[in-house]
């Protein structure tokens, strides 16, 4: 499967409301961990990473439409300079049984009217931190086929710190607090990446900022929300594939980043899944979590931790242009892929 190249990124996060921002602010290593209104079991306020902008009394649809729209203004000049046509969106979203009740309709149809007409939503995937890649793969899947015109939206947007869903994370027991030292804490992230079928770069008098080499996917017969000890045959099975990628060329990575809100599940996963693809895996091995900067973010990280890796290189780490990026959702489904930077394309942050 030929490559499809990224042309377009828009993010909006607790740390940023454009790719620009929220990029810089997590390179300096900025967070916005804060205390919320709603109390814990021991009368403690719940922590979590919210966008101070938007008013702690909106719904978890309402956060989420919100952020959606904010970063979906990040990629609107990609779909503006198509001529004609809809540019297909493939949507991921929060998995059922976390949270508070997402409104799917209404959260598409604002994103429908946000991009007055230039948007057809192909499907929506409702897998936690897995959507990104399940769209992800989708997408590159319909490019190389020719089902997709040259150019397609893939986004994902999630939010765990209304109110509600704050609760329901008390009540289940997964927040960070005293009587759980190894709990997470809630955040919320969107964002959208523009692929372009390789070849179509000049058609569209766009620029690629990184080249997707591969997407992978599979299902944890023991994931998180079983409570049973996992042995990480999904996330292997993962791994596996994108090693055997041919586009891929079966080289190392250069760094590997993580979905993950950082609870020790998460780690023991990783670590067990790293030792049966060590030839995939950098030396030395350098992993960056998506919950030490945005708090568990859920299905919105994906796009944040491409984003990252576009644009890490040019940070600390110049030799790191190619970057495994992978998220684990807690009903079990999993996904990855691995993205090359351009050494050609514009500094971002």
């Amino acid at each position: 499967m030929s490559a499809a190249q990224v042309v377009g990124l828009g993010l909006c996060t607790p740390v940023g409301t454009s790719a620009h921002m929220t990029l810089a602010s997590l390179r300096a290593g900025l967070v916005r961990f804060a205390e919320t209104e709603v109390l814990d079991e021991t009368a403690e306020p719940v922590r979590a990473s919210r966008l101070s902008l938007l008013d702690a009394s909106l719904s978890r649809t309402e956060r989420m439409v919100a952020l959606a729209r904010q970063a979906l203004a990040g990629v609107l000049p990609q779909l503006e300079s198509l001529p004609t046509g809809r540019v297909p969106l493939y949507l991921g979203l929060p998995e059922a049984g976390l949270g508070a009740r997402v409104e799917q309709e209404a959260l598409v149809a604002a994103l429908l009217a946000e991009a007055a007409g230039r948007l057809d939503v192909v499907q929506v995937y409702a897998a936690g931190r897995a959507a990104f890649f399940e769209a992800l793969a989708s997408a590159q899947k319909d490019l190389h086929s020719g089902r997709a015109p040259s150019l397609v939206l893939v986004g994902a947007v999630d939010s765990l710190v209304d109110s509600a869903s704050l609760r329901t994370l008390v009540e289940a027991r997964l927040h960070l607090g005293r009587r759980n030292p190894d709990g997470r804490i809630p955040g919320e992230a969107a964002g959208f990446v523009a692929l372009a079928r390789p070849g179509a770069l000049k058609h569209l008098k766009l620029e690629a900022s990184g080249v997707l080499l591969g997407t992978a996917l599979a299902v944890e017969p023991k994931p998180f929300a079983h409570g049973r000890p996992s042995l990480a045959e999904g996330l292997t099975e993962v791994l596996h594939a994108l090693r055997q990628n041919a586009v891929a060329g079966g080289r190392r990575v250069d760094a590997v980043l993580a979905c993950q809100p950082g609870d020790g599940f998460w780690a023991t996963e990783f670590s067990r899944a790293y030792l049966r693809n060590t030839a995939l895996m950098p030396e030395p091995l350098r992993v960056l979590v998506a919950g030490e900067g945005l708090g568990d973010a859920g299905a919105g990280a994906g796009a944040v931790m491409l984003g990252v890796a576009l644009h890490r290189a040019r940070w600390r780490h110049p030799s790191a242009r190619r970057s495994l990026v992978y998220g684990s959702a807690d009903g079990g489904r999993i996904g990855a892929c691995i993205v090359e930077m351009n050494r050609n394309a514009k500094e971002e942050a």
